[in-house]
């Protein structure tokens, strides 16, 4: 009995025939006692009969004689003394006559006493029949708890059954229709979430295939470059100073990748620390321009912070690496002659470039893994493709989000985080809380 339909069967007829035992317990209890009443009220009528026909007819005399099971007794009163409790006085009840227990009624006549006795052992007959109907419709109740009781749990089994086929398909990457949401609350309920997780699973499964594609074909791109030009400089096909920059170029390329996988791998098994403690977002846009000015100058691009002072409880070395990320991200987009600025405001920081601008359709999907790679400039060094999807995990691991909006003018990236609202003195600033693990 392993199976939970069967043991749903088993439990529920159970339950259902210690219903139906237990009804007809009470229900036999309840006749038998309904019958003792009835035969008492019958032998207490007869005898009230009995001795109001006798008060009217005075010639009666005294017998002792058995109808119809009941024996009929007029004598003397003293002749009943051991038989009722007052000779002088009307009762009902059970007394022990002739060694046997009897029902009796006794009434008073002038100068006599009439007795009405009949065997207890009659009343068992007599609620017999009850008992046996009782018995009877047990029985059928029992046929039909089984009934019942088998439909209950296919209801509830099948269902599960569904879902653990369904499980085993899942298990095994084999496709199959969405689960019926149809039955009772819980085990709709129970469908639907499979339907949710396996539509999840099945979008994850899809990104990882795409994320380990893209990422097969990054790493494969500068691996050529790097094996294509050490190939030619052994065979002179190249001079050694320009195979020597190309296969920098290159190498330092998949340096990045590397690093960046790495970092996001780290994140995704939160095996990175945050540090809570205050933080110039001024100072940071200051650091991430002095870190790319050589960028910036050898594309030919203005780049500039601006902002007062504005202080956000987040990591030092997380936000500039985000602003960083950015302002690679806006120096490869913007055209010679075009301008960055990074721009810090109370709880915000700014990275805004006067580059083509993201199309509408992408900036859903800006921040999605090498979305926006093959759609960079080819005349500038390209990063990862990861840099973006970087920003957003970091961006929400500090507790803040990032956000872009572009247009023909340019692109506008904005990180926003917690403002640090308790002030700030020289003992508070570079002394973080401990660090948090996300």
């Amino acid at each position: 009995m392993n199976s939970l339909r069967a043991r749903l069967f088993a439990t529920t007829l159970a339950a259902l025939a210690l219903t139906l035992a237990l009804t007809i317990a009470i229900g036999a209890v309840l006749t038998r006692r309904q019958v003792d009443r009835s035969q008492a009220v019958s032998i207490a009528r007869r005898a009230d009969d009995l001795a109001q026909d006798r008060r009217q007819n005075v010639n009666y005399k005294r017998q002792n004689r058995v109808v119809g099971g009941v024996r009929i007794m007029i004598e003397p009163r003293r002749s009943f003394r051991t038989v009722v409790p007052d000779v002088n006085k009307s009762s009902d009840g059970v007394v022990t006559y002739e060694g046997a227990k009897q029902l009796y009624s006794y009434r008073t006549l002038p100068h006599l006493g009439l007795v009405l006795l009949r065997p207890a052992s009659l009343q068992a007959a007599a609620w017999r029949p009850f008992l046996g109907d009782l018995l009877l419709a047990a029985l059928a109740g029992v046929v039909l708890a089984a009934v019942l009781s088998f439909v209950v749990a296919r209801s509830i089994s099948r269902p599960i059954r569904r879902v653990a086929a369904a499980t085993r398909a899942l298990a095994a990457d084999e496709s199959h229709e969405p689960l019926p949401t149809g039955g009772t609350t819980e085990l709709a309920s129970l469908a639907q979430a499979f339907n949710q997780m396996t539509e999840q699973l099945a979008a994850s499964r899809q990104a990882e295939r795409d994320f380990l594609l893209s990422v097969s074909h990054e790493l494969k791109t500068p691996l050529t470059a790097i094996r294509g030009y050490s190939e030619g400089l052994a065979d002179g096909a190249f001079e050694a100073d320009e195979a020597a920059r190309i296969i920098s170029l290159e190498a330092g390329r998949l340096e990045r990748l590397v690093r960046d996988l790495l970092d996001l791998a780290r994140m995704n098994r939160s095996e990175f620390s945050v540090q809570r403690e205050p933080l110039d977002l001024a100072e940071v846009a200051r650091e991430a321009v002095r870190r790319h000015e050589a960028a910036a100058q050898e594309f030919g691009v203005a780049l500039t912070a601006a902002g007062d002072e504005t202080w956000v409880d987040a990591d030092a070395d997380r936000v500039l690496q985000v602003t960083s990320n950015l302002v690679e991200n806006a120096l490869r987009e913007t055209p010679a002659g075009g301008a960055v600025t990074v721009r810090a405001e109370p709880g915000r920081l700014f990275v805004t470039d006067t580059g083509p601008g993201i199309r509408a359709e992408d900036i859903p999907h800006a921040f999605e893994r090498f979305y926006l790679y093959d759609k960079a400039d080819k005349d500038r060094p390209l990063g990862s493709g990861l840099g973006l999807a970087i920003v957003k995990q970091l961006s929400t691991a500090m507790g803040g989000e990032v956000s872009v909006r572009s247009s023909a003018a340019g692109t506008t990236f904005e990180v926003r985080l917690r403002p640090h609202l308790q002030g700030v003195d020289d003992l508070e600033v570079g002394t973080g809380q401990p660090a948090e693990r996300v």
